[in-house]
């Protein structure tokens, strides 16, 4: 089986435990092109590219395995110049990318911001980005590995949990109906188990031990969950509802489990 993720420091564990398990995994800022050119079988992703997929892919959920964000995770985060009393620009590596539209729809719903998104070089430093506009956009590592030091942020997995009453789901698993076999399935569970073991020695030996060792305190306290159950999944129904609201995306995607494109149950707010 070929899984295509988007390689960080929180989707990499899965990896590792599946290339252990036979599987071929392939790094890629795009996997749901991969998926869609039949280069993969299952994807992770931000939540965004499944609803987007929608008309193109008889695609689903993989049952029991996402990557959802609660409290201050540190996967997403608002940098601001000192000093600060408003802001109206805002500057992002990619102004397409999942983590900027949550950032717009949550400054719009929250604070009645509409800044101006402001494209940067994808090897920006954080201080060429505030130097171009009022605040930053980092995400996944940038965000986790930040060594700024700096204290003028705003972290959108918190605040999103804030506005919405719901966690932020950062990343899902998915595939074609019907291609994905039931043991696949099961193979990718007991990865992601696997997976949440290697954290601490990951975290140990990562070039920013700290940053690192403080994302797996951050697990420990169930504030990044590699689980999809019925809290996440009512989570991931709270944000493509936003998304739609948002005119981001299409439709709001019918949430079906691999690998026959079972309903998933979603759970009442507050479950």
């Amino acid at each position: 089986m070929r899984f295509a993720y988007r390689k960080e420091f929180v989707t990499e564990p899965l990896a590792e435990a599946l290339r252990a398990r036979g599987w071929e995994t392939v790094a890629d800022d795009r996997p749901d092109v991969l998926l869609g050119q039949g280069r993969a079988d299952v994807v992770l992703t931000p939540p965004l590219d499944y609803a987007n997929a929608i008309g193109v892919i008889e695609m689903a959920l993989v049952p029991g395995v996402a990557i959802t964000t609660s409290g201050f995770a540190g996967l997403i985060k608002l940098m601001f110049n000192k000093g600060l009393a408003g802001f109206s620009t805002m500057a992002a590596r990619d102004p397409h990318a999942a983590e900027t539209i949550v950032a717009v729809m949550l400054l719009s719903e929250k604070h009645d911001l509409e800044p101006k998104v402001i494209q940067v070089a994808p090897d920006a430093s954080l201080g060429e980005m505030l130097a171009v506009a009022d605040c930053a956009l980092l995400t996944g590592d940038d965000a986790l590995f930040d060594t700024s030091g700096s204290t003028s942020l705003l972290d959108l997995t918190d605040e999103w949990e804030d506005t919405v009453e719901a966690p932020l789901p950062y990343m899902i698993a998915w595939g074609r109906m019907g291609a994905v076999p039931q043991v696949a399935l099961e193979e990718l569970r007991a990865a992601r188990d696997e997976a949440v073991l290697m954290l601490p020695g990951m975290a140990a030996h990562h070039e920013h031990a700290a940053a690192a060792n403080a994302f797996y305190q951050r697990y420990l306290r169930g504030e990044i969950v590699y689980t999809l159950g019925p809290v996440e999944v009512a989570a991931l129904d709270a944000y493509y509802r936003y998304a739609f609201y948002y005119s981001v995306i299409p439709d709001i995607p019918a949430l079906k489990f691999l690998p026959d494109g079972e309903l998933a149950p979603i759970a009442p707010p507050g479950v």
